[in-house]
């Protein structure tokens, strides 16, 4: 009996024995390399506060208590020592979020260069996590930043670890970029104009014989823009039209075509009595002067013919002209010159 229970319990024993080498086997397979590891650095400026984000898949089930992020300056392996980054400080770094395998605080015993996320240990949750943290101060000089990520069974990033890998991001200067926009003022004046000043024809217009009984007319136009941010107006130097001493009248109030008076006047509308001139085009916000914009009325002074007050794209205006002469008009050659003056503050 007895030489039968001590063959038992040898047997036994080698049972154990083999039966633990598999084990040890399973356990030491499970230390892998966290899958598609990456940091995303909200700055990759010099000394800036910023955001680091992490985001890889933990590969393997295991029992974790900590997760260490050690930022290097000489490469991303866990065996090898770690030269810390110049200026780099995480001590201070605030946990915003956490997804996939969780429950994290900031251990009390993070470094500059070495964030240690705490829990209680449990089983790791295999699949993908992100961990966000701000407040984390950037080196002090330019260069490639290395961060060793390692999963341990202790609270405190001590002993072993099992999952772990590397991710790299790079402090770099800062690229600054500058222009200038020129203020302007494009003003055009012709017989016609195109109405983004494009292009600009003649710069005489010849009524023709002048009559009693019946109205000359004739046009001319100008556009103008600008970016100022007050806009710009539109003045006129008016003359009226003259042959040595003789003088054609000028309408000093919007006044109606009357032939057989002595008229000279414009506008810039379109007109019916007489049939000349066009309304303003464009999409800019330059509008006509209320002596100017009455149809069928015709004025001659000095002074704005039109105005924005704001930035405004282009705007083209007909300028009508009309001349009457009395009965008893002097013969001659009558001609005026006036002149379009378009002001910006800038």
């Amino acid at each position: 009996m007895i030489r039968y229970k001590t063959s038992q319990f040898s047997w036994f024993i080698a049972v154990l024995i083999l039966g633990l080498v598999p084990l040890v086997r399973v356990l030491e397979a499970d230390a892998a390399t966290l899958q598609n590891r990456s940091i995303r650095a909200e700055s990759s400026q010099v000394n800036a506060n910023t955001i680091h984000v992490f985001n890889y898949n933990i590969p393997s089930i295991s029992v974790v208590g900590s997760t260490v992020f050690e930022y290097c300056a000489n490469d991303p392996l866990l065996q090898t020592p770690c030269t810390p980054p110049l200026g780099l400080d995480v001590s201070v770094s605030n946990l915003d979020s956490e997804a996939g395998d969780v429950g994290y605080s900031i251990h009390a015993s993070t470094t500059s260069n070495r964030l240690i996320l705490t829990r209680l240990p449990v089983l790791s949750i295999p699949g993908a996590a992100q961990y966000v943290f701000s407040n984390i101060i950037n080196p002090s000089s330019i260069g490639t930043v290395y961060v060793r990520i390692s999963l341990h069974a202790s609270v405190d990033g001590t002993g072993p670890y099992g999952d772990g890998g590397g991710v790299v991001f790079s402090i770099a200067n800062q690229l600054s970029t500058q222009a200038f926009v020129p203020p302007f003022l494009i003003f055009c004046v012709g017989v016609t104009v195109a109405n983004d000043c494009s292009s600009s024809t003649g710069s005489n217009i010849d009524f023709g014989e002048l009559s009693r009984t019946s109205p000359k007319t004739a046009t001319s136009q100008f556009a103008g823009a600008t970016n100022d941010a007050t806009g710009f107006f539109t003045n006129i130097v008016a003359n009226t039209m003259t042959s040595g001493n003789q003088v054609i009248n000028p309408l000093i109030v919007p006044t109606n075509n009357a032939p057989g008076t002595s008229q000279f006047g414009l506008n810039m509308r379109a007109n019916s009595n007489p049939s000349v001139g066009q309304d303003p085009v464009g999409i800019g916000s330059s509008t006509i002067q209320p002596d100017y914009a009455i149809p069928n009325q015709f004025i001659l002074k000095d002074g704005v013919v039109t105005s924005s007050p704001l930035p405004t794209d282009f705007n083209a205006f007909t300028v009508s002209y009309l001349v009457n002469v009395a009965a008893n008009q002097a013969p001659g050659v009558y001609n005026t010159t006036l002149t379009y003056v378009a002001t910006a503050a800038f």
